[in-house]
């Protein structure tokens, strides 16, 4: 079932920094986040391939139906938390935020230590509408007492590949957009080659 809404409940919380934890047993992973329109995926495969040969990068290209953006992560499991995906699923009913467009205008390496490196399309600019439904969503997400991103900063960016090689900044000379009407919860568990969507929220136009 995908959930769209949520009526206001109250519910008793276990602590949810004592479930989190980032070891591979941990498999089952909760985020809220958006998936790129099929033409923006198009082109986003297309970058990857003339990137991935002109760095001679032999790491596999991501799946496109893996291709997403991270809004907020909800923490990684044993066994998926109902209690955790309710609050989440309540949380995010209460967002309001308009839609907007997203701009990814740059391909990288992210750094992991002794880990290989995230190749990403990542976005240069400043975008307000996308932080004020972040700000919004971790704030509302603290409230409930609900993992949330305790960094407070957002690198919008969406991972093409991976691979031991790291690959300095380079922009696009032309952006991959798409207008981001909503964001959705997704399941991802360590070591498998698909999402599951838990729910899906619109945004405001």
């Amino acid at each position: 079932m995908v959930w769209s809404s949520m009526s206001q409940l109250s519910f008793d919380w276990k602590d949810p920094e004592k479930r989190s934890n980032r070891n591979e047993e941990y498999r089952h992973r909760l985020f809220f986040g958006f998936r790129p329109s099929a033409e923006a995926v198009s082109e986003s495969i297309e970058i990857a391939q003339s990137r991935q040969a002109a760095h001679s990068l032999t790491g596999r290209l991501r799946p496109h139906e893996l291709l997403h953006l991270t809004l907020n992560g909800i923490g990684a499991y044993r066994r998926l938390p109902d209690d955790v995906i309710f609050g989440a699923a309540q949380v995010a009913a209460t967002v309001r935020a308009r839609s907007f467009e997203l701009k990814l205008d740059q391909t990288m390496s992210f750094k992991h230590q002794h880990e290989p490196q995230a190749f990403v399309l990542s976005s240069s600019w400043e975008n307000e509408a996308l932080m004020y439904l972040y700000k919004q969503l971790r704030e509302s997400m603290y409230e409930a007492g609900l993992p949330y991103d305790r960094s407070g900063h957002l690198t919008p960016h969406m991972t093409l590949l991976y691979d031991r090689k790291t690959v300095p900044a380079e922009r696009l000379d032309r952006p991959v957009r798409w207008k981001v009407r909503e964001f959705l919860l997704i399941h991802s568990e360590y070591g498998s080659s698909e999402h599951q969507l838990i729910g899906r929220w619109p945004l405001l136009d």
